[in-house]
């Protein structure tokens, strides 16, 4: 489970929080057997009638996830991020009420290009939460994320189990190209009405 304390004061600091063995094997497991069974469809850029497919900068697929999802393994996932989210909004007063997810699958050779999680005229997604589950994954296998940060770039290891969580519109990332299959579910945190927030 996420170390909630470090996850509330690391978001406060940093704007992000990462941490291994979040998951264990077998959840991992559960989840990478559904991702395997699941459709997908190619992933596209920008939102609604705007949304687009731009091969040049991204190449993933996607998989929507629904609220009742019938699968243990993701009935636990999203009781995890309802927890995350009431813990969200008491201890930053956020006014997260909803929340949205899909599995990404990146066959070797794909990527994704810089970019924010936020659109430009939709503020509504706040705070990005994934979670990897890619099993036995080696460095040489490539397909990190990495953060543009001020301080310079960071990468991070898309181990299984692990999870990120960042603020949408405030840190830039990209995910490394791939040598082998890449697994994660990637969600945001939504506002409603995409209004300013801030720290208590």
């Amino acid at each position: 489970m996420p170390d909630f304390q470090n996850l509330i004061q690391q978001l406060c600091d940093q704007g992000w929080y990462y941490q291994q063995n979040v998951l264990d094997e077998q959840w991992v497991s559960e989840l990478a057997d559904l991702c395997h069974g699941r459709t997908f469809l190619q992933a596209g850029i920008g939102k609604g009638l705007q949304n687009i497919i731009n091969e040049a900068i991204r190449s993933d697929s996607i998989s929507w996830i629904e609220k009742d999802e019938q699968a243990s393994a993701l009935r636990r996932y999203l009781a995890l991020t309802e927890q995350i989210r009431t813990l969200l909004n008491r201890e930053f007063y956020l006014g997260l009420n909803d929340f949205e997810a899909h599995f990404s699958t990146y066959p070797p050779g794909a990527y994704y290009k810089p970019h924010y999680d936020c659109f430009a005229k939709d503020k509504r997604r706040a705070v990005t939460f994934i979670v990897y589950i890619n099993q036995n994954w080696q460095a040489m296998d490539g397909g990190q994320l990495s953060l543009h940060l001020p301080e310079g770039e960071h990468l991070i290891e898309p181990v299984a189990g692990s999870m990120i969580c960042f603020l949408s519109e405030q840190i830039l990332h990209e995910v490394k190209p791939t040598r082998c299959e890449r697994m994660a579910l990637t969600g945001w945190f939504i506002r409603n009405h995409g209004q300013d927030y801030y720290y208590s």
